[in-house]
């Protein structure tokens, strides 16, 4: 599809690879012009310096991989109207060597939409994601976009979580006495850990890293621990664990607990897990399943910041790409 679609294309109009060297200030203002509503303080600081960067040509281009988180220099397509760049779809490795890819900022300029410009940027995407090799491709949407799900579901994509990420900003009281009932995770928990994780999270852990037993060696610098499990004594069924955040400073914690559990593990993961995280940090952000129980988290003063859908798609590298309505709406 892909590569008709870029044959038929008129000049200055239509899909074609991204170029960062080109094209990095032009993503800036879709990204900023489609998520206006969505952007945090990291997302604009991004947009900002892409589009710093991006007025200097290649120059820009080659230093901003020095200050450049890499979702700034993905592959993937754009959409060109008029000599203007109105809509991108990026695609990235989610680990080196790895056969897992992610779809990242699906957009386009807010005039442009319903034009099937983002259904034929993905399907593009996904055609060259599957000629490089690509086991699978996953993606992250807002949970209540349904607009977007339904495209994506329309493409082949499942949805394999939802997840509410919880956020708490304010230093976290000292107490001795907290976390009765939870303990910190032995070295020999970890298979079981891990086990547990398989079974209620088999999507990953971390995003976008397929699940591995690496993240579960990840450790805070401070020198404790950076997992905790529920109960303190007999088999495992709940377990928190906290990484520093990835683009932000504050801490990033994931919190799993089995459905026989709920109600029941939340309070004392919590209270101890934090009772070991210097203040000094920042934001305590908690992630957990949507349909997870929140009272715990509700009464120590967290707040739900977002909900995501991640998605999922299989690829079979011989398969032919579907034939799609983006097709047609292309020409």
């Amino acid at each position: 599809m892909t590569a008709a679609v870029l044959r038929r294309a008129p000049p200055g109009r239509g899909p074609r690879p991204v170029d960062a060297r080109r094209d990095l200030a032009g993503l800036a203002d879709v990204i900023e012009a489609a998520f206006a509503d969505r952007l945090d303080e990291n997302g604009r600081r991004m947009v900002r310096a892409m589009r710093s960067f991006g007025r200097w040509g290649w120059l820009g281009w080659a230093a901003g991989h020095l200050f450049l988180p890499p979702a700034a220099y993905p592959s993937g397509y754009v959409w060109i109207e008029g000599g203007r760049l109105v809509g991108n779809a990026s695609l990235m490795r989610a680990d080196p060597g790895s056969r897992r890819w992610v779809l990242i900022n699906v957009a386009v300029t807010p005039v442009w939409r319903r034009k099937g410009i983002a259904r034929a940027l993905v399907q593009a995407c996904l055609d060259e994601a599957r000629r490089r090799g690509a086991g699978e491709v996953h993606l992250q949407v807002d949970a209540d976009n349904r607009g977007a799900r339904d495209l994506y579901q329309y493409l082949g994509f499942r949805t394999t979580s939802i997840r509410a990420t919880w956020g708490r900003r304010s230093p976290w009281p000292p107490d001795s006495s907290i976390g009765i009932g939870a303990r910190a995770r032995r070295p020999e928990d970890v298979p079981l850990q891990f086990a547990l994780a398989q079974r209620l999270c088999p999507e990953g852990l971390l995003w976008p890293r397929p699940l591995d037993r690496s993240v579960l060696r990840m450790f805070f610098p401070w020198g404790s621990t950076s997992h905790w499990v529920w109960p303190a004594v007999g088999p495992i069924q709940a377990f928190l664990s906290a990484f520093p955040g990835s683009e932000t400073p504050g801490v990033h914690s994931i919190l799993i607990v089995d459905p026989a559990a709920r109600g029941q593990a939340e309070g004392p993961l919590l209270d101890l897990a934090m009772g070991h995280v210097p203040p000094r940090l920042g934001e305590i952000q908690v992630e957990m399943a949507d349909d997870a129980d929140s009272s715990a988290l509700r009464a120590r003063g967290f707040f739900m910041e977002r909900r995501l859908a991640w998605m999922a798609v299989d690829l079979a590298p011989s398969a032919a790409s579907p034939v799609t309505s983006a097709n047609r709406q292309v020409d």
